[in-house]
């Protein structure tokens, strides 16, 4: 909330703060409130999802948007918040496609080079629909973002949506990203990456926030501790690319808030914060949370026999959804990132297992 003791005032500030931006004057003051003779602007956020493997659609964070508007409205907050999903996953489904029916064309063919073995074709390539979703669904996916044109294209795509979001927001003062999965990737390689290409989009993006403050970062079910022994991501670049934000922005005192959301059932999901903490400066407030809730009944039961093991492999993929979900896991998740989202540093600190 910006504060001005007079017009003038705000006037210098709307100049200073809205140059070049496509918002009218007229527009923008009518977000202003009176209070005791004080002209107050209200903060507006902006919070933009990049979305992981196995996405569908770009309704994906609609039950997790829900679960947010409630905690903000808890705190008479929504009304300064808008959201946008982000949506890439339509761009390589031939490309997956063509995996599948490789894979299934070779399965006919060996049964029907074998037709003595008709009873048990199922065992000649066990696990062909598991097989199959799995190349669909995830592999597919992680496989395409690391051939460097077709990722380059995929943060193009986000690129270009976040542009458009900004556009049709102009005047808003701040942008709030929550990445889930491979998006945490994604985001990272917009942000802080340092082996991009002179052409990428991640630069544009990077400019961008010369005009509007990054202020959180919301990752769900991140691999990115995994991803950092695989790629050699230098951690380091976090505090590197704050510092020259300031420097950009004229300022030394804007702080980013990181928060790390883990469901303790998702194999996916790693902690971030020993990986981190030593290579980042002041500029960088980080958080691990984790939401402990077994994924889903099954799990529970065969935890409560003792099957640990079996208990696992059925709550791996609802643990890694579950963030996105419309019930206690995605109820979790949405009061973490709406502490995030106002900057609630207090509740992220004070513990970072929520209570059962």
């Amino acid at each position: 909330m910006e504060t001005f003791p007079d017009y003038e005032s705000y006037i210098q500030w709307f100049r200073k703060n809205c140059k070049g931006k496509p918002f009218t004057h007229t527009k923008f003051y009518q977000s202003l409130r009176y209070k005791s003779g004080l002209i107050e602007a209200e903060s507006r956020k902006l919070v933009f999802f990049i979305h992981g493997v196995s996405t569908k659609n770009a309704s994906y964070a609609d039950a997790l948007i829900r679960n947010i508007k409630k905690e903000l409205t808890k705190k008479c907050q929504t009304k300064a918040v808008d959201f946008y999903s982000s949506f890439w996953g339509n761009l390589f489904n031939n490309k997956k496609h063509e995996t599948v029916s490789f894979i299934d064309k070779d399965f006919i063919r060996a049964c029907e080079d074998h037709p003595e073995y008709k009873g048990w074709y199922s065992d000649i390539y066990r696990y062909r629909e598991w097989r199959n979703k799995f190349v669909n669904d995830f592999l597919g996916d992680f496989l395409i973002y690391q051939n460097p044109e077709r990722g380059k294209l995929i943060r193009k795509t986000v690129f270009e949506q976040l542009n458009q979001f900004l556009y049709d927001h102009s005047g808003c003062d701040e942008i709030h990203f929550v990445a889930h999965s491979l998006g945490s990737l994604i985001l990272w390689d917009l942000l802080f990456s340092d082996v991009i290409g002179n052409d990428d989009p991640a630069l544009l993006l990077r400019e961008k926030l010369s005009q509007v403050r990054l202020a959180s970062i919301t990752t769900l079910g991140s691999p990115l501790l995994f991803l950092k022994q695989f790629f050699d991501l230098d951690f380091s670049g976090v505090d590197t690319f704050l510092k020259k934000l300031n420097t950009e922005n004229n300022t030394n005192s804007c702080k980013l808030r990181w928060v790390n959301i883990i469901h303790s059932s998702d194999l996916v999901a790693y902690p971030l914060k020993a990986a981190i903490e030593n290579k980042v400066g002041n500029n960088l407030l980080y958080y691990d949370q984790y939401v402990w809730q077994c994924a889903n009944g099954g799990e529970q039961t065969l935890r409560n026999l003792g099957q640990f093991d079996l208990a696992m492999v059925f709550a791996a993929e609802d643990a890694h959804s579950s963030y996105f979900y419309d019930n206690i896991d995605g109820t979790i998740t949405g009061r973490i990132i709406a502490y995030n989202l106002i900057g609630d540093t207090q509740k992220l600190a004070e513990r970072c297992v929520t209570p059962k």
